[in-house]
């Protein structure tokens, strides 16, 4: 009798520690976040490309690196280039998708 009360014990104090190591679920999807997965397909690779030597120019240059870009039907490469620096960093962000108000947006590369 005791050392069934004592199997009975551990077997429930080990079934609570494993319980405790569940991670708890994840938090709700903010508001207006798409809860579905992207439909439309992966970004591919990155296309290896050679960084020309800049032109000349008065103007102070930063490359952009070539990117895919999504034309609502599929992916098109857009080779890389120089833009002037203008009044934005010189760290781009290239495209991606993002959810916003519960839908897939493709966002265009841009410059922070």
């Amino acid at each position: 009798m005791i050392a069934r009360r004592l199997v009975l014990t551990a077997a429930l104090a080990t079934v609570l520690g494993l319980a405790a190591c569940v991670p708890p679920p994840p938090p709700p999807l903010p508001p207006g976040f798409a809860s579905v997965p992207n439909p439309n397909p992966p970004v591919p690779a990155r296309l290896a490309e050679q960084r020309p030597p800049p032109p000349p120019s008065e103007d102070q240059l930063v490359w952009r690196m070539g990117e895919w870009e999504w034309v609502g039907t599929g992916y098109v490469w857009r080779p890389g280039e120089y833009e002037k620096l203008g009044a934005h960093s010189n760290e781009y962000l290239p495209g991606h998708w993002t959810a916003r108000d519960g839908v897939w947006v493709w966002e265009r590369g841009h410059w922070l």
